[in-house]
């Protein structure tokens, strides 16, 4: 059983599938794919994030053994990008990590704008799902699990009923992980020592190129990250990419209304006349962008003995955002194939 739908969900279920598992996946909302959802912005393609892909990371290395059709798009300029008042190594440390205090693991050149969006990464991750023959329950919750007497997982307490189960990845958020693995008695105060990293992000399409030259900007004292995430299969028919806009932005510095207004600001400086340019705009002043920090990551094996598997960006691993998720979510699959 996977509890969760996430990217981090997807991965785990397709893999325990792959190996032979008959999975049940559980999401609690009443649409697949966790934070990667595509909202309607007319002729425009506004993708819920603005992380690249890396071209030889673990989500692409998934599709690729999947049989996905091809889904790297365009390379993105990294040599375009514009650190304000520093060298351009944190610009790129930021890019890569979405936020300000890790240590580059990527090499500029292997990032890509994913083709036809994030969204539709995580629709063919729910292809494959179900070539596997991977079973879905949208829009109910797991209540709570249950441990036998030999300390395994034995069930999952799903919308009012026990469904039976022997091992079980949970493939979301550190609160909800802790939650659950609470009612099964065992201890998560390390998944609740985990705290939320929110930003406020805009996402805009522009008639126009006002960052030009630039490909992206970077203001280390405000922590604001902006980037053109131009390319053909996102702007409308007919239009031209050389003179179209996909702008996303946030304020890794932290959410709120001035953390909002400081990105536009910025965009006021840098990026004239960018307001009256805007065919499609949308705004949060809100949104998680990490489950916790990178130090309060957690093992994700550490249920292993009782059959119970972790995933997720809030489990420890050398990757970030997608890539993490992917990563973590293959690692604890794989660990739980001998609890099977």
């Amino acid at each position: 059983m996977v509890v969760g739908g996430g990217v981090a969900g997807l991965a785990a279920a397709v893999q325990l599938a792959a190996d032979g598992a008959t999975v049940l996946l559980i999401e609690s909302r009443d649409t697949l794919g966790g934070r990667v959802r595509l909202r309607d912005s007319g002729n425009w393609l506004l993708d819920p994030g603005l992380h690249l892909l890396r071209r030889k990371g673990p989500l692409n290395q998934l599709l690729r053994k999947l049989r996905a059709p091809r889904v790297l798009g365009t390379k993105w300029a990294y040599g375009g990008m514009l650190e304000i008042g520093g060298d351009g190594n944190l610009a790129m440390t930021a890019l890569t990590t979405m936020s300000l205090d890790s240590e580059v693991t990527d090499k500029p050149g292997q990032l890509v704008i994913p083709r036809g969006g994030w969204s539709s990464l995580v629709g063919r991750l729910i292809v494959a799902a179900n070539q596997l023959d991977v079973m879905f329950e949208i829009g109910k919750s797991v209540e709570s699990l249950s441990l036998g007497t030999d300390g395994r997982i034995r069930s999952a307490h799903i919308a009012g009923n026990d469904v039976e189960c022997d091992a079980i990845i949970l493939a979301v958020p550190p609160a909800e992980s802790a939650r659950l693995l609470e009612t099964a008695g065992l201890d998560a105060s390390s998944l609740r020592q985990c705290t939320e990293h929110r930003v406020a992000a805009l996402d805009v399409a522009l008639e126009g190129k006002p960052m030009r030259p630039y490909s992206g900007l970077f203001e280390p004292e405000s922590g604001i990250l902006a980037l053109d995430v131009t390319a053909d299969d996102r702007i409308p028919e007919g239009a031209e990419a050389s003179e179209c806009t996909i702008l996303h932005a946030v304020c890794l510095k932290g959410d709120g209304d001035a953390a909002l207004e400081s990105i536009k600001e910025l965009l006021d400086s840098r990026c004239s006349g960018w307001r009256s340019m805007a065919a499609a705009r949308r705004s949060t002043t809100s949104i998680m962008l990490h489950p916790c920090s990178r130090d309060e990551r957690v093992d994700g094996t550490m249920f292993i003995e009782n059959s119970i598997g972790m995933a997720g960006c809030h489990v420890e691993s050398e990757y970030h955002l997608s890539d993490a998720a992917v990563d973590t979510a293959r690692v604890a699959a794989k660990a739980l194939k001998p609890h099977r």
